[in-house]
């Protein structure tokens, strides 16, 4: 038993797991890129290099010429332009996806022979928790009870990744996928979130309905897109009090009148009582209509 055993675990160290070298096992999170490279296809001067997934043909380069094929529709649809192969002979992968896991594997047919390597690639789901963005924050103030929506100022594309993640350890709370116009939510670790969030299928925008106090804090935002990258920090703060910024500036002014009005009833209780009566009835009915408005 101990004997086959360690033919078993030669067998691995040897050749690899899955028959692929260690060194050519390359594992990403989703929406990143990945670039595929050997020596012997940067020296290669003449010939052909072909690249392959799973055994099907899907890029080509004439070394004599720097000619770039890519072949089979059906396979290039899964890719949708996110393959670039230079003239150098390497593969990148842009804004990958788990669906692009698989076997890859490059062969070189020049003058000086036939080299070929083989590549496992894993692409993995965007992590519940990550803090690794850093970008300019947004601070932004919003009231108990009210919705609050963070904008991304941009127009999505096709192949967009929209991740949003919130609190110090970025979890992630909202997650899109607009290649196949999927949108998943995620109540966060304490279920503050459960039922309170939407997005904008055009922009990727976040809206969370209905605010509490715990809403408090930082959102994070990254959009993985074919070229380029997008960042935005937030931070919300939501206040407790069930009046707007502008009914308590309304407030304040109203007292200064009230206080007014009062010394203007002092000097015209002096002069005439009647009068002064009259004005304090005014006040009072003017103070219970405000009650009611604000109550």
């Amino acid at each position: 038993m101990k004997i086959v055993f360690s033919m078993i675990l030669s067998m691995f160290v040897t050749d690899g797991v899955f028959g692929v070298d260690p060194d050519g096992v390359k594992t990403v999170i989703e929406g990143g890129s990945l670039t595929l490279q050997t020596d012997f296809i940067e020296m290669q001067k003449d010939g052909l290099t072909e690249w392959k997934v799973n055994n099907t043909n899907i890029a080509t380069i004439n070394k004599g010429t720097g000619k770039v094929e890519y072949s089979d529709d059906i396979l290039m649809m899964m890719f949708s332009g996110r393959l670039n192969l230079d003239h150098t002979g390497f593969l990148t992968i842009w804004n990958i996806r788990i669906k692009h896991s698989g076997e890859y594997k490059v062969e070189s047919i020049s003058s000086v022979g036939t080299k070929s390597k083989t590549f496992k690639v894993i692409v993995k789901e965007s992590p519940l928790k990550s803090v690794e963005d850093k970008d300019e924050i947004k601070v932004l103030s919003a009231t108990k009870g009210n919705s609050e929506t963070l904008h991304t100022e941009t127009e999505l594309q096709e192949h967009d990744l929209i991740l949003w993640r919130f609190g110090a350890e970025g979890s992630l709370i909202a997650k899109s996928d607009t290649e196949d116009s999927h949108t998943s939510f995620y109540d966060g670790d304490d279920g503050r979130f459960r039922g309170r969030l939407g997005m904008d299928s055009k922009t990727g925008s976040l809206t969370i309905t209905d605010l509490e106090t715990e809403h408090t804090g930082e959102f994070r935002l990254k959009i993985y897109s074919d070229r380029r990258i997008v960042f935005k920090r937030f931070t919300v703060t939501v206040s407790a009090s069930g009046l707007s910024p502008g009914a308590v500036a309304g407030i304040c002014i109203f007292i200064l009148l009230i206080a007014a009005a009062a010394a203007g009833v002092v000097v015209y209780f002096q002069s005439d009582h009647y009068k002064a009566k009259k004005l304090m009835s005014k006040i009072s009915k003017q103070l219970e209509k405000m009650s009611r408005y604000y109550s």
